[in-house]
């Protein structure tokens, strides 16, 4: 049994998932906004407020992509625990 579901569903809060794009497959990403991320004063300095401040779903750190219109994943699901010691 699967356990992805549509990307509707998915946290919207920081959280990083497990995503799936048709064209990508599988990756991890988080639904945030650029200045969640480690910016230099001079990344900061190159983005107006909008592109800082706004929310959309973003590759995993160090990459930090935005992903807009048909980049957007269209399934996830919860990362799996960390294997135990």
């Amino acid at each position: 049994m699967s356990d992805w579901q549509p990307i509707e569903t998915a946290p919207k809060d920081g959280t990083e998932i497990l995503v799936w794009h048709q064209h990508r497959g599988q990756f991890i990403a988080s639904y945030t906004s650029a200045d969640a991320f480690h910016l230099t004063q001079a990344e900061i300095d190159s983005m107006d407020e909008e592109t800082l401040f706004s929310e959309s779903w973003f590759t995993q750190w160090p990459d930090a992509n935005r992903l807009e219109g048909s980049e957007v994943p269209t399934k996830w699901m919860h990362l799996p625990d960390d294997p135990a010691d």
